[in-house]
């Protein structure tokens, strides 16, 4: 510890600012020097106990961190995990604090084995000015004011976050406030009172969603879903089993999509990503009411088994395509190779078992396919008349690796 007291103060908070705000106080005890050391560090970071009859300390150590700490210096994070014996009145004390104090960084973690109570955020969070990240986790939100103003948030996190009101005007006023989001990340687990996530950020450069409901009871109704009118995007990742999708505008600045749904019915998705230079997709087959266009700048394409079609109309439009992997479905995997949210949700009757020879060789199987790839591999006639038509047309190819359902590898050098 001698050592470290040589050290300036700027690099001692440094190092105290990766350790939980409990330890960093005991530092105090250390000596003379480290006694107010503390107060200048510029996180809050706190994990209050699991037993609820602990609440009562756990509010009490945060109060006096807040009210220790020296006041002239910015409060760089605030991290609060607290479960739902925390009283609402508290938190809004506490993050209205940190807003004072030109916070940059907030998670707020919420845990509850059954539900989750209800909070009452302070208004001032909604016009912070100085807010960079925003994480709201397990949260039930209530009243959200109409003036809504994140002049300087540039990524949010709402995981598992439903509001009071069924209004689906409500996300799409506390986006229009967020004017220079960049990453938005939205994750819905269960049945959630809103029901559309309107998502229309002009400036939104990457957008994930994960909206499996698992376990969810009553299945939610054609209207959930999510609306996007994200120009700007360069990566989409898009993973549900229940919700629909609808995009309102092209995104000619996409890089990475990867689509996964269990309804083909979201109209115009795939129509509105062949800015794409990288694909993934999982989607089922009905794709009479789809629009298309050229794919002219995708050089990498991953389909699972249950979207052949797909691919085969994709690659026929995808002049640079320098790599091709098929993923086979989850159910023929182990483990290692896909997670639970990752599962395909298609059926293996929606497996296509015949094949149809192309009426011409598409462009890129001539000029630029490299690599071959394909994952959970079954050796039905419809695979192998397949593989063999791509092997024996690729001009370019430099590699086929194979892995079967019996888990054997085999690697190729064309």
């Amino acid at each position: 510890m001698d050592r470290l007291s040589l050290l300036p103060d700027d690099l001692i908070f440094k190092i105290l600012s990766f350790f939980p705000s409990k330890a960093i106080v005991t530092t105090s005890l250390l000596s003379k020097r480290w006694c107010s050391l503390w107060k200048h560090v510029p996180n809050l970071g706190y994990s209050d106990p699991y037993i609820e009859s602990e609440y009562w300390s756990a509010s009490r150590f945060i109060d006096k961190f807040l009210l220790l700490q020296d006041n002239a210096h910015a409060l760089q994070t605030l991290y609060l995990c607290v479960n739902r014996s925390c009283p609402p009145e508290d938190i809004e004390t506490w993050v209205g604090v940190a807003v004072s104090r030109g916070v940059r960084d907030i998670l707020f973690y919420q845990y509850s084995r059954t539900y989750y109570c209800p909070i009452r955020l302070p208004r001032s969070l909604y016009t912070c000015d100085t807010l960079v990240t925003l994480s709201l986790l397990h949260t039930f939100i209530v009243d959200v004011p109409l003036a809504i103003c994140f002049p300087s948030l540039k990524s949010l996190t709402l995981e598992s976050v439903d509001f009071l009101l069924s209004d689906d005007d409500i996300v799409h006023r506390l986006l229009s406030g967020c004017r220079v989001l960049e990453d938005l990340k939205v994750v819905r687990w269960g049945y959630y009172i809103l029901k559309t996530f309107k998502i229309m950020v002009p400036t939104l450069q990457r957008l994930t969603v994960e909206d499996v409901l698992i376990n969810c009871n009553p299945v939610p109704g054609p209207d959930a879903g999510f609306v996007i009118k994200a120009p700007c995007l360069k990566s989409l990742a898009i993973t549900s089993k229940f919700g629909s999708f609808h995009s309102l505008v092209k995104m000619p600045y996409l890089v990475k999509a990867n689509i996964m749904l269990q309804h083909g019915d979201s109209k115009n998705l795939l129509g509105c990503v062949t800015s794409a230079k990288h694909l993934s997709l999982c989607l089922k087959q009905r794709m009479d009411s789809y629009p298309i266009g050229d794919f002219s700048q995708l050089v990498s394409l991953k389909v699972c088994t249950c979207s052949l079609e797909w691919y085969r109309l994709i690659l026929s439009r995808a002049p640079k395509l320098r790599v091709l992997r098929f993923q086979g479905q989850e159910n023929l995997l182990p483990s290692s190779y896909i997670n639970d949210l990752k599962k395909c949700y298609s059926s293996s009757e929606d497996v296509q078992t015949q094949w149809e020879r192309p009426s011409s060789v598409p462009d890129c199987l001539i000029s630029s396919l490299e690599t071959i790839e394909w994952i959970g591999y079954k050796r039905t006639e419809a695979e192998n008349s397949e593989l063999k038509y791509l092997r024996e047309n690729s001009r370019r190819l430099l590699k086929t690796i194979i892995v079967s359902k019996y888990w054997e590898s085999l690697h190729e050098e064309a």
